[in-house]
């Protein structure tokens, strides 16, 4: 699972820092901006305390739920797709909430720890938590929604320089890189998902993969199935779904219990389609 994790690590974390934005309210300034607005076209005449109030029921509503008849429902009368063009919320004009953050600094710190092997002083819940605050409250020449793992790694550079300056920069590029290379690999899969229309749903190793063409061969052609290589075992569920498959299997094929042999054509057929859909669905 750690491995799964590690391998999406720089989309998961994406993801996690846009999905920020959907819980977010309104800035002071941002509230005051919009209440202004609606005065002046006539949607709204009453007091910036009730105002207020009526934002906050509507962005109470999740972002993806969110529409203009909501809002519409709330002011005198309807407002134009131009003003309501003016709700949507950046990290600029956006309040996100401490405790969402915290748990992305959290996992990311955590996931980085076990997925690298590594304690650096780069990846403590300080820097991240820095970092994260600098993304959620941008200045005005950094991007403002829409984050990438490059911005993600920008404002993850300033803020250890401005730290440490270039005394973990060993440290720190070590792990930038490997993380990058992950990126690389993960925009080739989305490449490859975009040609074939096939959602990888687990990441295999390519000894896994040698593994599992082998067992698909040995099955088709009725010889001996190969051991899984490591010792320890598989650790993904399905591929510890197969090895006890397989070692049923083999029960069946020495067995002359005559509910055995039975069994045995759709043991044998059960293995085939779990390693043509492993072979089929994963990430190489």
């Amino acid at each position: 699972m750690i491995k799964e994790l590690w391998h999406s690590f720089p989309r998961l974390l994406e993801q996690k820092i846009n999905a920020l934005l959907e819980e977010a309210e309104p800035t002071p300034a941002k509230a005051f901006q919009l209440y202004k607005t609606c005065q002046h076209e006539g949607l709204w005449n009453e007091s910036f305390e009730k105002f207020s109030d009526r934002l906050e029921s509507f962005f109470a509503i999740a972002r993806s739920e969110r529409r203009k008849s909501h809002m519409d429902q709330l002011l005198n009368r309807p407002m134009s797709m131009a003003v309501y063009e003016g709700f949507h919320l950046n990290f600029r004009s956006g309040l996100v909430n401490s405790h969402s953050v915290m748990n992305i600094v959290s996992w990311a710190h955590n996931l980085m720890r076990l997925g690298h092997k590594t304690d650096s002083a780069v990846i403590s819940t300080d820097v991240l938590s820095r970092t994260l605050h600098y993304i959620t409250h941008p200045p005005f020449f950094e991007k403002a929604e829409n984050i990438d793992f490059d911005d993600f790694c920008a404002a993850w550079r300033k803020t250890v320089f401005s730290l440490f300056g270039k005394k973990h920069d060993a440290e720190f590029n070590a792990i930038v890189n490997e993380l990058r290379w992950l990126n690389t690999q993960l925009k080739s899969e989305e490449q490859a998902i975009k040609k074939t229309g096939i959602v990888p749903t687990i990441y295999l190793t390519q000894t896994e993969i040698d593994w599992t063409e082998a067992v698909e061969k040995a099955v088709s052609l009725n010889r001996e199935i190969p051991k899984f290589p490591l010792s320890r075992g598989p650790e993904k569920q399905r591929l510890i779904d197969l090895v006890r498959t397989i070692s049923l299997y083999k029960i069946v094929q020495t067995s002359q219990h005559p509910e055995f042999r039975e069994q045995r054509d759709k043991i044998r057929a059960t293995i085939l389609d779990r390693c043509a859909s492993l072979l089929r669905e994963c990430a190489r």
